[in-house]
């Protein structure tokens, strides 16, 4: 009986697997041609939603810290997001365009589930690099999450996810971003969520593609 279990958890994960790819590729080709940019624009939204179930319905560990973990992550960086543009004193001072969606106090509510994901994924994918020192790992995802910023602020702009005053991304962004994630992570280690095998990996390097590609024919 345990046997079956395991082998129908292997196959869902496939399956998630291979739903993260085709969705991403998908997306990424829509993005790129110009002329379907404005419907594939709309779907974002929905492609976060989606990516957001996934690590949902996937996750076969203790689903109270699951839940823990989300509505923490969901919670803190929806805050500081609203404080970020309110203040303009954590990122920089910018604004959220209409891509992503329905907004509260001037920012999307999908900003929050897009903390999720990433942080989501960057800890799952550190983990599978057997980092013991939890303090190490969350600086080393730290790390990758800001390089992964550096491509995703141009497209951001790009296509109307947000907008920077005078067209200019400052160093103070990365630096809050560094901050801010590093804290997340650390959050995400304490709990000790359990490892879900290649899902949180093939998201981070899903969407760190996609916006590489994207990058590219931005500049």
């Amino acid at each position: 009986m345990e046997g079956q279990i395991d082998k129908a958890d292997l196959k869902v994960k496939k399956l998630a697997v291979a739903a993260i790819i085709i969705f991403h590729l998908v997306g990424l080709f829509g993005f790129l041609i110009p002329a379907a940019q404005p419907y594939f624009m709309k779907l974002v939204p929905f492609h976060l939603l989606l990516m957001f179930a996934i690590i949902v319905f996937t996750y076969n560990g203790d689903v109270k810290r699951l839940l823990l973990f989300i509505s923490g992550v969901f919670l803190c960086g929806f805050l500081v997001e609203v404080l970020g543009v309110k203040t303009g004193k954590i990122f920089g001072s910018y604004y959220y365009g209409t891509t992503l969606g329905f907004k509260v106090a001037t920012v999307p509510l999908l900003m929050g589930v897009n903390w999720v994901i990433l942080i989501y994924s960057m800890g799952q994918m550190i983990k599978s690099f057997k980092i013991r020192n939890g303090i190490i790992a969350s600086l080393l995802g730290g790390l990758l999450l800001i390089t992964f910023d550096y491509f995703l602020e141009p497209v951001a702009m790009k296509f109307d996810y947000w907008h920077w005053d005078w067209h200019e991304i400052p160093l103070q962004n990365y630096i809050a971003w560094f901050i801010v994630s590093v804290i997340l992570l650390k959050f995400y280690y304490a709990l000790g969520l359990k490892q879900q095998k290649y899902i949180g990996t093939t998201m981070f390097l899903c969407q760190f593609i996609f916006f590489v590609v994207l990058y590219m024919t931005t500049r």
